[in-house]
């Protein structure tokens, strides 16, 4: 691949991450609730999922299942599920959610997870990969799944970058709110409400 193909991919790539939706507002809402080690590791959940897509692109079995409607249907159902599940779990937390400066590794390696399975449930993203990394692929190159991974690396590393920057930046509003009883209560809804909204979004 050439590099005017590469940075045209990189361009177009990054353009649609910093584009307003579900993962930055996912990561906006982790850092500023919980502080930037929780936003930090969302980040790198989300972006790890994006090589589950690329792996499932490289071998044809996306397009197996986003050409099956009953398929496709399952995986949105899935989707929703755990992220209302989500939703339920921070509802029936305590009133108050603490921002926590100094993060357990446990409780920061469960956002990891977190942030994988929601990309990796997500058809939205599947479809993304299906629609945009055709148009950057030669197969007069030869090797496609080479230029496959090739995208899906540089796609996961642009946003792995854009969601740690959000993390970083959104978690300075934390400090403005460390004190403010009815901000915890209002960080707590958020989250419910981003997690119910996350579901939603699978069927728009």
């Amino acid at each position: 691949m050439n590099l005017d193909t590469l940075l045209s991919f990189f361009i177009t790539s990054l353009v649609l991450t910093l584009s307003p939706g579900p993962d930055i507002l996912y990561v906006l809402s982790q850092s500023i609730s919980r502080g930037k080690q929780y936003g930090i590791a969302s980040a790198i959940g989300l972006s790890t999922g994006l090589l589950f897509h690329t792996t499932l692109l490289a071998f044809g079995i996306s397009t197996l299942i986003t050409g099956t409607p009953w398929m496709f249907m399952v995986l949105k159902c899935f989707g929703a599920l755990y992220l209302i599940w989500l939703a339920y779990k921070v509802w029936k937390s305590t009133d108050g959610i603490r921002i926590e400066k100094n993060s357990d590794s446990g409780d920061v390696l469960q956002n990891v997870q977190q942030g994988l399975l929601m990309n990796i449930m997500n058809p939205k993203v599947m479809l993304f990969f299906l629609a945009l990394f055709p148009g950057f692929i030669d197969t007069s190159l030869g090797n496609v799944k080479i230029q496959i991974y090739t995208l899906g690396s540089i796609c996961m590393i642009q946003a792995l970058i854009v969601f740690v920057i959000v993390a970083l930046a959104s978690s300075r509003l934390s400090s403005y709110l460390l004190n403010n009883s009815k901000a915890h209560l209002f960080l707590k809804w958020m989250q419910i409400i981003v997690f119910l909204f996350l579901a939603i979004f699978l069927f728009l």
